[in-house]
């Protein structure tokens, strides 16, 4: 049983704290660290609170213990919650009330409560621990894969590793609570993998790549009219005025350093030098961008230049690119 779940255990842990795929540029969201294993479990010791005072020889100062439950479940979902989602609070607090109704609910099926909370606290501790790590590696794996196949290929191998779990303890009948509440906490990540990555690839093969989850490497997001970026132009990193988002795409107004036609605009450097490093010429071509495009901001257009664009007659945009399985798996 032991190797069953030691394996099983570094598969959770590894979700748990996974940063997930890289963009083209090799960065990546930022990962939980190694603090998030030793935060649950210290934290899955108060998860379980809730359900003392249901079992034998509870006491009356032990609902007192109540609060710290969903407490300790809001502190680790905000601890392994990526930076972007801990300044939405109502957020974290759901998904903490969720986290505190599931370890509840599944303490009250393994536990006896004929017995006393200090008689089987290690099975209690054991269960939230198994619990609420599934719990936030289902979240994390969905928190961090913006790439609709990639999350897809995940959500089968950890449901591979899960199933190969459950044939290993029928064949040397390992049964045991711990163990299958292993397997069932790595079948949950797959399975949230699996699922939101249909979802995702389905609106990502529609529409192309969306602004929403926001696509890793930026630590600024999403892009905004007027702002202008390093974003990625006809296969060129370049810089871009933002003009206007869409839902799936953004339409920037590219930077380039040599003089073009007519429809070129010149941004000196007296009034760029804090978002360009040389003189340059501002396309009016309309240019459409995916959000997977963008790379760093680098500030923000001047004011007079914002408003001369105004009054300038911009070319249509051109059609995006059509989004293809080669883009849903992060494939140029």
């Amino acid at each position: 049983m032991l190797p069953l779940g030691a394996l099983l255990g570094l598969v959770l842990l590894v979700a748990l704290v996974t940063p997930g795929p890289a963009n083209r540029a090799g960065r990546r969201y930022p990962w939980a660290g190694f603090g998030a294993p030793f935060a649950v479990l210290a934290g899955s010791l108060l998860t379980p609170l809730p359900i003392v005072p249901l079992l034998a020889g509870a006491s009356s100062w032990q609902w007192a213990l109540v609060a710290a439950g969903p407490i300790a479940a809001y502190l680790l979902v905000r601890r392994v919650s990526p930076p972007w989602w801990r300044r939405w609070h109502g957020w974290m607090a759901l998904r903490a009330a969720l986290l505190a109704l599931v370890v509840a609910g599944v303490e009250l099926t393994v536990v006896d409560r004929s017995e006393t909370a200090t008689a089987q606290a290690s099975r209690i501790w054991i269960v939230s621990l198994i619990v609420t790590a599934g719990y936030l590696a289902c979240w994390r794996v969905v928190d961090t894969g913006y790439w609709p196949l990639l999350l897809i290929r995940d959500g089968g191998i950890l449901l591979a590793v899960a199933g190969a779990g459950m044939w290993w303890q029928r064949r040397y009948d390992l049964d045991g609570p711990a163990t299958t509440l292993l397997i069932g906490a790595v079948a949950a990540a797959g399975t949230s993998a699996l699922v939101a990555g249909l979802w995702r690839l389905v609106r990502w093969l529609r529409h192309g790549p969306p602004s929403w989850p926001r696509p890793p490497g930026p630590a600024t997001w999403p892009p905004q009219p007027g702002q202008v970026w390093n974003a990625t132009v006809d296969r060129e990193d370049r810089p871009v005025v933002v003009w206007e988002l869409n839902r799936h795409c953004a339409y920037v107004l590219p930077v380039t350093p040599v003089d073009g036609p007519r429809e070129h605009m010149r941004l000196p450097l007296a009034e760029w030098h804090r978002v360009l490093s040389d003189d340059a010429w501002l396309s009016l071509q309309v240019t459409p961008v995916p959000y997977t495009g963008f790379r760093s901001v680098r500030g923000r257009c001047p004011e007079r230049f914002w408003e001369r664009m105004g009054r300038r007659t911009l070319a249509a945009p051109t059609a995006p690119e059509t989004p293809t399985l080669r883009s849903a798996a992060n494939l140029p």
